[in-house]
């Protein structure tokens, strides 16, 4: 059985740059965002992600168009993994 996430996260820019995030776990940047948890909205978890990962207090502009992906980006693991963005700006 193939392994499903859906994940959502963040898309900031600000003055013409995009925020985005490297932790210890990957070797690249990425958006700040993460697995939507079990009675959680998609703007929920786009929202707690932020606060977590870059410890931004972000207000929701507007959805953006889903992503799929079909491996982990780290490991190279066949899944299915739909992206859901928002755009957002940050409140702090």
């Amino acid at each position: 059985m193939t392994k499903f996430i859906v994940a959502s996260g963040a898309v900031i820019i600000e003055e013409g740059k995009l925020l985005v995030d490297k932790d210890n776990k990957d070797d690249f940047y990425k958006l700040p965002g993460g697995t939507v948890e079990q009675g959680e909205t998609l703007i929920g978890t786009c929202i707690r992600e932020a606060k977590e990962e870059i410890n931004a207090n972000v207000e929701i502009v507007r959805s953006l168009n889903p992503l799929i992906i079909y491996k982990n980006p780290r490991t190279q693991e066949k899944m299915i993994v739909v992206l859901i963005h928002y755009e957002a700006k940050l409140k702090n």
